[in-house]
Order: structure tokens, then sequence, then C-alpha cells
């Protein structure tokens, strides 16, 4: 992995699974992490990096709320100084055959797993900008090209990333910023 000393990474979901393992990935390579995930969920997954020799701070974020995003990525920038790296990585499943879903459920998972990219994405542009530099990594799903039974909401929430993240790529690209 590249050397990523003097680097601040902002992941999302960061409290278990994918996330947790890209937050010491990236620690592991140098990296200051900020790991955001609801309440002090991201508690364990920052001790562990620290146990490992790296450095991280928790952080609550709800990324359904913008004014939250906005706080943390604002907090960031005060205490860090930068945003190097954020990974969009916070989603959820609300699985249910489409005749049987809820409009909430619908809902929720666009906002989680599309919105909340989104709203993130736009709050750390601005510092990157700002820098010159920056990237955006996005954690989408093979399903949100191939489709899956009873997952109507979180594949179109996949397949929306899909399509937002190409757009994003375009217009950021000359300013040294990937979206991937």
């Amino acid at each position: 992995m590249v050397d990523l000393k003097g680097r601040v990474a902002l992941v999302t979901g960061a409290s278990r699974g994918i996330g947790r393992a890209i937050a010491e990935k990236l620690a592991g390579a140098g990296a200051f992490v900020v790991a955001a995930a609801r309440g002090d969920n991201a508690a364990a997954t920052v001790s562990a990096i620290q146990k490992a020799g790296g450095k991280a701070e928790a952080v609550s974020l709800e990324v359904t709320d913008p004014e939250s995003i906005k706080a943390l990525v604002s907090g960031a920038v005060e205490r860090h100084g930068r945003i190097d790296i954020l990974v969009n990585n916070a989603g959820i499943t609300r699985d249910t055959l489409l005749l049987r879903m809820k409009r909430d459920d619908w809902d929720a998972v666009i906002q989680t797993n599309l919105t909340a990219a989104f709203a993130c994405s736009q709050a750390v542009l601005k510092p990157m900008l700002k820098q010159q530099a920056g990237r955006i990594v996005n954690i989408t799903s093979v399903v949100g090209q191939t489709g899956q039974a009873g997952q109507a909401n979180y594949a179109a929430s996949k397949a929306g990333l899909i399509g937002f993240t190409k757009a994003l790529a375009q217009e950021v690209a000359s300013r040294n910023i990937t979206v991937n």
C-alpha cells in the first residue's frame, strides 16, 4: 500500500465489517483515521488501530443528517488541517420483495446508501479543492449492476452510487481529486 503518513482519512460506517477493515488498512499505511459511525460505535475500531500503533479518532455521525455531516467535516478539518481521503462506506439493507416493501424502508436505504455519499462528498470537496488534492472512494456492490430479488431498494441505491461516482469523477478530475 502507498505511504499515507501525514494524510487524514475519513471513513463512514467504520464500526464493523468492510468499514472497519478499510479504517485499519488506512491507519496501517500511516493515515490518521477519522472513524465515523453512529453513537460511539467506532470506539472499538479506534482501539484496535491504536493497539496496532496507528492513529485514529472515533466520531459520531448520523449519515442521514446533513448538519451532522457538515459538523463532522468542519470539525475534522479544524482539528487536523485537512481531509485527504473520504471513504463512503456507510450502508444498510432493508430486504423484502417490492410488493411488501414499505416506503420507509425504501427511503431509509436510499438516504443511507446514496444520499449520504452525496452529502459527505459535497462536504469534503471544499477542503479538497483548497488543498488541490483528494481521494473519494465509494463502496458499492455488484448488486448495483446485476440486481437482486428482494433488494430493489439496495440495488437502486448502489446503481445510483455507481453513476454518482462516474459523474463526480469527471467533475473533479482536473482538480487532482479522484473518485472511485
